[in-house]
């Protein structure tokens, strides 16, 4: 199999499975102390955030401001997704008779889709094709699934189980939407000068 580098499915997935490895460690960077709301794993985000700006600069928009738009919403909806998950597996959830596991897996799936739905909302702001509905429940029914991976995380103490796995799916689905652009670049926009 050769990679190609026109491959925006393959391409985003190997660098979001890169960003997960990447993601594992300085987890202690951040401000706040789990479970209380806080900015947590800040830099987990961050490299994720660099692999969605990257698609959207290379398939979809070469705007600055696209490019850091779909970053920061992508770092934002890592932050919201982890105070998500905490809230709910250590706190509203307790107050449940549900077991501990089932906790943990509705924690992982409703933080993975919040995760994936804000990661999408930042690309769809400097991608107007990928405004769609479709796009959008694509992109945040990835994120609960694989979302469902943190409690193999809790069991076995390792948050690469999630990180690679959630990060190279969601950015494989956000390449695919792509390619069903039949994106190979950002399109080039034609400013007439003054007088034309």
């Amino acid at each position: 199999m050769m990679l190609r580098s026109d491959d925006p499915p393959l391409v985003l997935a190997l660098l979001g499975a890169a960003s997960g490895v990447l993601g594992t460690f300085a987890l202690e960077v951040g401000i706040g102390q789990a479970p209380d709301p806080g900015l947590h794993m800040v830099l987990t985000g961050v490299w994720f955030g660099l692999v969605i700006g990257f698609g959207v600069w290379r398939w979809g928009n070469r705007s600055p401001v696209a490019v850091a738009v779909a970053a920061a919403a992508t770092w934002i909806g890592w932050e919201a997704a982890v105070n998500v998950a905490l809230q709910l597996d250590q706190r509203w959830l307790d107050l449940t008779p549900l077991p501990s596991a089932l906790k943990t897996q509705f924690a992982g799936f409703a933080a993975g889709a919040v995760g994936a739905l804000l990661t999408w909302a930042g690309i769809a702001c400097g991608i107007a094709a990928l405004r769609t509905v479709p796009t959008a429940v694509s992109m945040a029914a990835t994120g609960a699934l694989f979302g469902l991976l943190l409690a193999a995380t809790n069991t076995y103490d390792s948050p690469m189980l999630l990180l690679v796995p959630w990060q190279a799916a969601v950015a494989a689905t956000f390449g695919m939407a792509l390619g069903r652009l039949g994106a190979k670049g950002p399109a080039t926009v034609v400013v007439p000068a003054k007088g034309e």
